[in-house]
């Protein structure tokens, strides 16, 4: 089976839609985790297991980030969890199903190293994608590919950032990487996750750029949907796609990750 590994939210006590932005704002402006509410009670850390703490000198790592999406379901105002990659300095790429239902904003933090730090910053949904999930060329991992949480979501930082460098997209959906990395922040009880990053083998491959990859010695969990999968060529570290959906029998985590392709939404969004 499989589940997107993000789906995780909690309620937040923010009044009314007319306030959320001067909300945002005032957490943003104080809160070095700005994530606090993300997980209610007690719940045990749900982050990539496995892997290696984020190092600071790391492109992937220092261009990752920790996302707090406010959305408005009918039953009052929800803060889901996810991760994202700064892909120019002013836009956030993630998986779309984090920025589902009705987003009033994201709340968005960077890392040092492993650990989340100030200033936290504010941003808005500005495209979702939906990529073509295309025809497995190998018959290695049996899945329906119309089955699966593929999704892309692009978003606006209210302010670029000048002390990050982004991570370009893959341009080339066909010519997947024999070796990626992915990273991912997940949670931690009730405080933003410590960032790890994984290497991921891939295992099959659609048509299109979908790629199901297997996470090397670890798994990824809840929070890490977004993460950004990298892959590395002579002229240094491109963006492959997100953590969009993981293959599991046992939520909530797995071993196989399903990879929306970035290259799709490179050539939907005209960032040539």
């Amino acid at each position: 089976m499989f589940h997107t590994p993000e789906a995780r939210v909690s309620r937040i006590s923010i009044p009314s839609r007319a306030g959320i932005r001067p909300a945002l704002r005032h957490l943003a402006s104080r809160l070095v985790v700005p994530l606090l509410a993300l997980a209610s009670g007690s719940a045990p850390a749900a982050a990539l297991e496995g892997g290696a703490a984020g190092r600071s000198g790391d492109a992937l790592a220092q261009a990752t980030v920790g996302l707090g999406t406010v959305t408005a379901p009918e039953d009052g105002l929800h803060l889901s969890r996810c991760t994202g990659v700064l892909i120019a300095p002013d836009l956030i790429l993630t998986a779309a199903h984090c920025v589902n239902g009705d987003p009033l904003g994201s709340l968005v933090v960077f890392f040092r190293g492993s650990e989340p730090v100030k200033p936290v910053r504010t941003a808005r949904v500005i495209a979702r994608y939906s990529p073509d999930p295309g025809q497995m060329t190998s018959n290695v991992v049996d899945v329906d590919l119309n089955s699966l949480s593929l999704d892309l979501a692009v978003l606006r930082l209210a302010e670029p950032v000048r002390d990050r460098v982004p991570v370009p997209l893959a341009t080339d959906p066909s010519r997947v990487p024999r070796s990626l990395r992915v990273a991912g922040t997940g949670v931690s009880g009730r405080v933003v996750g410590r960032l790890r990053t994984a290497i991921l083998t891939p295992v099959a491959a659609s048509s299109t750029g979908l790629t199901i990859a297997r996470v090397n010695g670890g798994r990824v969990c809840f929070g890490d949907s977004g993460g950004p999968v990298v892959g590395q060529d002579r002229r240094g570290v491109f963006v492959w796609g997100v953590a969009s959906a993981v293959l599991s029998r046992q939520a909530p985590c797995g071993s196989l990750v399903v990879i929306a392709p970035a290259a799709q939404v490179f050539t939907s969004s005209g960032m040539r």
